[in-house]
């Protein structure tokens, strides 16, 4: 008894989320004397669950940057351990089911997060999702977290009305049936277990729209845009009604209501979108929109909303107009388009889709020129750009749209490293999914090869991708922005920086040059591509172009180059890809610290 008083008074002062610990600070002595009695406990009593979950959480306590692998795997084996007991632990000692899906969860969270394993983020998320008595709330809980990582871990696939239909009329919530369709399924993440996973949480909470918006985009991912249009009313109208509910209610919550609106919103949104897809009339769709702009709008002339919560909603108001100014598009409506994609701009000046919409039906007749005074666009625009693409981006760009920017860049760093021996570290910006870093690794293997993008998802397939002898590409791979990251490395500590179709969505380069400078060595190289772009009635050198990318002048290079310490080593035009059967010109650029 003393050494389970020890170990969980130790929990309650030194756990993840107590004040007494950090993530840079050294390991307390207490806690170390705490996990030593816990250790030797288990090698007495193995089968012990409460000693075990308080192992779990004082290593859990000592996790830090850069992560120990051998100490994040013994955290995730007790964890589970504790989330699914052996057969060997006797009925008295089983925790209860909060505390075995609470410990699944953070065992999720830990893969993910730390790991960047999706596969076992998901495994461990359906663990838990199968805990009998597990409470509805947590349920839901946990399914929206496993939900976003099936559906990006997933190719969209056509799917026969005979499976379509098997699933439908699947409604069990038992775990038994929940953990035999985990085991049919193995480690794979497929489509049906992400169908199958919304019947089971529509079955214990009917009223939940969260599920038919999920339910929704696995049918989307099925190629079945009429039913998951049907999906997404649904969850629009559950929506409304808890909406209203709230709002009419005698014990009114303010924030409650707020969520519901949100929510009621957010449906209305993916109800418009999934009707532009199912072939809805273009006046159905509008209608959805103007409905919730009406609330946000009364949200916003509220005299009795306060300013962040008016504020709150801005985001949510520029999503509306860009959808309404893409349904206006599709029907033909430029100049009515360019009127809602104009209010998103004005409500967000950087909102990447709709100045890329308004990049692409650009009217010269117009007297104020949004587009020539843009330098970037939303990086939150860019990540779900390439998340949404990064299943397939290189089947489309590289087999469909010829893409060689990434060998047009290894060939110019080759073509200018005189001895590439001499090379021990480059520093791969916007890594996408590891092309140009492939190359490198399998042609220069002594070289250390570090990735950055600012997709989550480009980042992950990166961190998967081998070389030809098996080994990983990159040593690590950061998800963020590319600036950012190169602000953590050493002063000269960098051989060459490579950037392969990367500046024509970053815009203005002056930050990725200043911090380019500061961390490669002297005589470095930063080899990258640029879309041509003619300034001659231009300034800045710098423009958003119709396909929604940047384009940069020779001039704008060179002047910004001298400003930040380089000189132009090499410019030389070539073609980068295609587009609707044309070339895509541009440059591939080097220059040199000097």
């Amino acid at each position: 008894m003393k050494t389970i008083i020890k170990c969980i008074i130790s929990i309650f002062l030194f756990s993840p989320s107590s004040p007494c610990t950090s993530s840079t600070a050294q390991p307390n002595v207490n806690v170390l004397e705490a996990i030593t009695i816990c250790r030797e406990k288990l090698a007495e009593d193995p089968h012990f669950p409460k000693i075990q979950h308080s192992l779990a959480q004082l290593l859990d306590s000592q996790i830090s940057i850069p992560v120990d692998t051998t100490l994040v795997s013994e955290v995730l084996r007790l964890y589970q351990s504790v989330g699914r007991p052996s057969s060997d632990v006797v009925e008295s000692r089983l925790p209860p089911a909060k505390v075995r899906v609470e410990s699944l969860v953070r065992a999720g969270a830990i893969a993910k997060d730390m790991l960047h394993d999706t596969r076992q983020a998901i495994s461990l998320y359906l663990m838990a999702m199968s805990v009998d008595d597990i409470e509805d709330a947590s349920l839901v809980a946990v399914f929206e977290m496993v939900m976003p990582l099936l559906l990006s871990s997933v190719q969209t696939v056509d799917i026969g009305d005979d499976l379509l239909g098997r699933d439908i009329g699947r409604t069990t919530t038992s775990s038994a049936d929940l953990q035999n369709i985990l085991s049919k399924n193995g480690d794979e993440p497929n489509l049906e277990v992400a169908f199958y996973l919304c019947n089971v949480v529509s079955s214990k909470c009917p009223n939940e729209p969260t599920v038919d918006e999920y339910r929704g985009a696995t049918l989307r991912k099925m190629k079945r845009t009429d039913l998951a249009y049907q999906s997404y009313q649904n969850a629009m109208a559950k929506s409304k009604r808890q909406y209203l509910d709230c709002k009419e209610g005698t014990d009114q919550n303010v924030s409650e209501c707020i969520v519901l609106m949100n929510k009621f919103i957010n449906a209305s949104i993916l109800v418009a979108a999934s009707g532009r897809e199912a072939g809805i009339d273009f006046d159905e769709q509008l209608a959805y929109l103007v409905e919730a702009e009406s609330l946000i709008l009364c949200i916003k002339l509220s005299s009795d909303v306060d300013e962040l919560i008016r504020e709150a909603f801005r985001d949510q108001l520029v999503d509306l107009y860009n959808n309404m100014g893409i349904v206006e598009k599709k029907r033909g409506r430029t100049v009515e388009a360019r009127q809602f994609f104009r209010r998103a701009v004005e409500l967000n000046p950087k909102d990447g889709h709709a100045l890329v919409q308004l990049a692409s039906t650009e009217d010269n007749s117009n007297e104020d020129d949004i587009l020539s005074n843009v330098k970037e666009l939303d990086p939150g625009y860019v990540s779900a750009l390439f998340d949404g693409y990064s299943s397939r981006f290189e089947t489309e760009l590289v087999d469909v749209l010829q893409y060689k920017g990434h060998i047009l860049v290894y060939e110019a760093i080759q073509l200018q490293v005189k001895v590439a021996s001499s090379l021990r570290r480059i520093v791969d910006l916007g890594c996408g999914t590891g092309l140009l870093g492939e190359l490198v690794a399998n042609e220069m293997p002594w070289v250390e090869v570090y990735g950055v993008d600012l997709s989550q998802r480009m980042a992950d397939i990166s961190r998967e991708r081998k070389t030809v002898n098996g080994t990983s590409i990159y040593k690590t791979v950061y998800n963020g922005d590319a600036g950012a990251y190169l602000s953590t490395f050493d002063k000269q500590s960098v051989d060459c920086i490579g950037a392969s179709d990367v500046f024509i969505y970053i815009g203005e380069i002056s930050t990725v040059l200043e911090e380019s400078f500061k961390c490669l060595v002297n005589g470095g190289i930063l080899a990258f591509t640029v879309e041509s772009y003619n300034d001659a009635t231009s300034e800045s050198g710098l423009r958003l172009l119709s396909a929604g990318r940047f384009g940069h002048s020779r001039r704008y290079i060179e002047t910004t180059a001298k400003l930040k310490g380089f000189e132009l080593l090499s410019w030389k035009e070539s073609v980068l890809r295609q587009q609707s059967g044309k070339d895509v010109k541009g440059a591939v650029v080097v220059l040199k610290k000097i």
